[in-house]
């Protein structure tokens, strides 16, 4: 799996970014940096292709996703961001997951449906995939997802509060953005985000 990995200061968060649908390693190394300058980057390629473009899991057309990809490519995912981990000598904990859209799905995913010692998620755009089967508790998961309103036409209302029920009904501790700005990233979930991380 390809990535980039940037060290940073002692004092700031970690990062693991997991890009949207058409994005890249780089794609969003420039919003960690305004979440914490001094954060340590792990950035992530999807290794699926649709049209050209990386994904992180396949999908059959708009929101019609491919679960047999979507299992194996969590799977494979975890297994990097532990190897990477060890590699590195940084215990999982210690990460916080920054997905956009595709990327926040498979990393929404991922603490939902695998017991993981990864606590903390920041979540642009995401959506419910529909598959909620696991019903340990979430309550050491905290978690910030920010829903682009009405405008959106991607992540619907019923999606994105069915995503948000999974982690409440669950015991995570939950906090919502919602801008009604459709679902580009915007400035101002950007600095909503960064508060979220000073609490």
């Amino acid at each position: 799996m390809k990535y980039l990995y940037q060290a940073g200061k002692p004092t700031g968060k970690k990062f693991i970014l997991l890009h949207g649908t058409g994005g890249d390693e780089t794609s969003l190394i420039d919003l960690a940096r305004l979440l914490d300058a001094d954060s340590t980057i792990l950035s992530l390629r999807g290794q699926v292709k649709e049209d050209g473009m990386n994904r992180f899991f396949r999908r059959n057309g708009l929101n019609q996703f491919d679960f047999v990809s979507l299992e194996k490519e969590t799977d494979q995912l975890l297994k990097e961001i532990t190897r990477i981990s060890a590699e590195k000598d940084i215990d999982l904990a210690e990460w916080i997951l920054v997905g956009y859209s595709n990327g926040a799905n498979i990393a929404a995913h991922l603490l939902l449906e695998r017991q993981t010692s990864l606590t903390q998620g920041i979540f642009f755009h995401p959506m419910s995939l529909g598959v909620h089967t696991k019903v340990f508790d979430l309550s050491d998961k905290k978690v910030w997802a920010s829903y682009g309103g009405r405008r959106d036409q991607i992540v619907s209302e019923t999606s994105f509060k069915d995503l948000a029920d999974a982690f409440d009904k669950r015991g995570a501790a939950l906090t919502i953005a919602d801008t009604n700005g459709g679902h580009q990233l915007l400035m101002e979930e950007v600095q909503s985000a960064e508060a979220w991380l000073k609490e």
